[in-house]
C-alpha cells in the first residue's frame, strides 16, 4: 500500500509516519509551506535586499534538506494551502491513503484550528482518497 504522509516536523506528526512505517507501507513525506505564513514572517526573516521569491526559495530549500532525514520512497515540498495541496499531491502520486495526525503542533496550528478548522479535518472532509487520523 502507497500512502502519503503530510509532515510538519513535529514530533505530533511523527507519529503518523511511524505508524505508517510500522504498517509497512510505502511512504511519500510531504511538508506544505503556506503561503499566507510566509508572507507574515518574510519582514521578520528576511534579509536586506532579498526578495520574496528569493525567500520562498530559500525555505522551499531549508524544507527539502529537512525532509532528507525521513525514510521515504519520495519526499515533495510545495507551497500552498496545506490541506488542498495534500489532497493535490495524493491525486498525483496516486497514492491509496493519506495518513496524518488530528493535528501538528505549534502556535500556527493552534491559530489555524481556531480560525480556520484544522488542516486534517479539511484533508477528511474533501479527500476523494481514504484519510487515516493517527492519535
Amino acid at each position: 500500500m502507497k500512502v502519503l504522509v503530510p509532515l510538519d516536523f513535529s514530533k505530533e506528526a511523527e507519529k503518523a509516519l511511524e505508524f505508517a512505517k510500522k504498517h509497512g507501507w510505502s511512504v511519500i513525506v510531504l511538508h506544505v509551506l503556506e503561503e499566507s505564513l510566509l508572507e507574515k514572517i518574510y519582514p521578520w526573516f528576511s534579509r536586506p535586499g532579498l526578495d520574496f521569491k528569493k525567500f520562498v526559495e530559500e525555505r522551499l530549500k531549508e524544507a527539502e534538506k529537512e525532509l532528507e532525514k525521513y525514510d521515504a520512497e519520495k519526499r515533495i515540498v510545495k507551497t500552498g494551502k496545506c490541506w488542498k495541496e495534500i489532497i493535490e499531491t495524493a491525486e498525483e502520486e496516486g497514492v491509496d491513503m493519506i495518513v496524518m495526525t488530528e493535528r501538528g503542533s505549534g502556535a500556527v496550528a493552534e491559530i489555524e484550528e481556531v480560525t480556520l478548522g484544522s488542516c486534517a479535518e479539511r484533508v477528511a472532509r474533501h479527500a476523494k482518497k481514504p484519510v487515516l487520523i493517527v492519535r
